[in-house]
């Protein structure tokens, strides 16, 4: 009896792994075969593998692999859902429809914070008329437009019902690049490259959500704060607080921007689950007089409240969560549990929008960032033991180097450049991020009040940008501080992490096996 008992004994863990990464597998197969509606052959297949577990699971000695089935064929199932769902079939009212290469008006609202830059302001508008060179109205029509406004003014925010003319065309691919299938994410199938917007009186049509008007409102507390960042700040240093505290590149020079890329210091003005991973860990850093369970949780309080300040886009959440259970992989050290967050995490993202595991470059890096941080991380502390804890340093140092480690190959498949000066760099200016957040922050909201008060603090906040951008630039004039290689082969990917993944599980194996002796 108790030999079978152990016989058909089974964790879990083995049923969440199998359902999780079927599902991620088969979300990342099926972008090359996306389907409104997939063939009842595909359905047929998966309801057999269901019937063939649950049969073996009747039978007490098979019970495991029964289970693992069942799991097998809900992963499948759920990613067929998913994509399905997602895929774009356009209709008599989907407003891509109309994108003929016509010069139409169409009525909607912006929905999405404006990308603006020194040149052009695109804004992404959910449709809900348009009226066509024949002067037919069409309504109602939905889906969104990107419109690439030239003129820059006025300026338009998040929120406002605008009429939009121009010429209503499809996306194509921009050298190489697929645009369109890297538009659809945002659920974008037209674009009107040279559009004239003008802002309509609200309708009942138009009347704006709740949701809108929160995030409305978020929007325009952040404008505000960037304006006070700019009398604050002089440039550059200016953009580069703002890139900080809100994710905004919008005016930083383009000699800083080579040199960051240079020094791979790119990830600080920009919010990934990369850069917040980083901030969260020396600030647990700083509170090192607490215990170390009670440190986490200010830090990720704080990583809240900035990720509300900051808009709470969707890139900006899925950040905060994957910087967050990164941190969580060092505090806890517990691997098991944290490898389920994170799957069960990306499990949550990619049912909402499948697309984002194929045509989005910041959430492949921030998923391999923290599996850098949650599989690699804990077994490089006997090489950096020598290094002070003191402001997080050796944290700083320990993530950059997983996360290197991890997302290398997919760096040099997309942008074919290789910053070998980055864990030095990451390890002289980290310490030095999150004071320059805090004194940027605290100066600014000072300087609403009195204006001297907030330049007092904000000089501390300028010291430390200027210590990083030194630190950047001595860094980048460097014989050999990055390789530029060219972009790699997928087929160099796969080895790559076929050989990084059989050894993360031989050293797992044998932190296991020194743990149970």
């Amino acid at each position: 009896m108790g030999k079978n008992s152990d016989t058909v004994r089974m964790h879990p863990r083995h049923c969440s792994y199998a359902f999780l990464l079927s599902f991620i597998v088969f979300v990342f197969l099926l972008q090359w075969n996306q389907r409104a509606l997939y063939p009842a052959e595909l359905w047929q297949n998966i309801l057999l593998l269901g019937l063939v577990g649950l049969l073996a699971c009747i039978l007490r000695k098979t019970r495991e692999t029964g289970c693992v089935c069942i799991a097998l064929a809900l992963g499948i199932a759920s990613a067929c859902g998913a994509v399905a769902r997602t895929t774009h079939g356009p209709t008599a009212l989907s407003i891509d429809t109309y994108a003929t290469e016509q010069i139409v008006e169409v009525r909607g609202r912006i929905v999405a914070e404006p990308d603006r830059r020194p040149m052009q302001t695109k804004y992404t508008v959910e449709t809900e008329e348009i009226r066509l060179p024949s002067g037919t109205i069409i309504f109602p029509v939905h889906g969104k437009i990107l419109a690439t406004d030239a003129s820059g003014w006025p300026e338009y925010s998040y929120g406002d019902a605008v009429v939009v003319r121009g010429t209503l065309e499809k996306p194509g691919e921009i050298e190489l690049f697929s645009y369109d299938r890297y538009l659809s994410r945002f659920g974008v199938y037209a674009v009107i490259y040279r559009a004239s917007l003008e802002k309509t009186p609200v309708s009942n049509i138009l009347d704006p959500s709740l949701p809108v008007r929160i995030n409305s409102t978020l929007f325009a507390v952040k404008r505000v704060f960037e304006s006070q960042i700019n009398r604050l700040y002089a440039e550059p240093h200016a953009s580069f607080m703002a890139g900080l505290l809100t994710g905004s590149r919008r005016g930083i020079p383009e000699h800083l921007m080579d040199v960051f890329n240079t020094t791979g210091l790119t990830h600080i003005i920009a919010i990934s689950g990369y850069n917040i991973t980083i901030v969260i860990a020396v600030i647990a850093g700083m509170l090192f007089w607490l215990p170390l369970k009670i440190r986490f949780f200010p830090a990720v309080a704080a990583i809240a409240a900035f990720t509300l300040f900051v808009g709470a886009s969707a890139a900006v959440v899925r950040a905060s969560i994957m910087g967050i259970l990164g941190l969580l992989a060092l505090q806890t050290g517990r691997q098991s549990e944290v490898r389920l967050a994170v799957l069960w995490t990306l499990f949550l993202m990619l049912l909402w929008n499948p697309k984002e595991l194929w045509y989005d470059a910041g959430f492949q890096l921030s998923f391999l960032a923290v599996l850098g941080l949650t599989e690699i991380a804990p077994h490089l502390d006997p090489i950096f033991k020598h290094i002070p804890k003191t402001l997080g340093m050796r944290e700083a140092l320990q993530m950059t180097v997983a996360a290197q480690l991890s997302a290398v190959p997919l760096i040099l498949f997309l942008f074919g450049r290789l910053s070998l000066i980055a864990p030095i760099a990451n390890l002289l200016v980290a310490p030095f991020i999150p004071f320059a957040m805090l004194f940027g922050f605290c100066g600014t909201v000072a300087s609403f009040f009195w204006f001297p008060l907030g330049q007092l603090i904000g000089y501390i906040g300028w010291g430390c940008l200027e210590w990083i951008i030194l630190v950047a630039e001595k860094l980048a004039g460097l014989p050999f501080a990055s390789l530029e290689p060219g972009k790699i082969s997928g087929i160099s990917i796969f080895v790559y992490y076929m050989v990084l993944g059989m050894l993360v599980l031989k050293l797992n194996r044998n932190t296991y096996t020194l743990v149970t002796r």
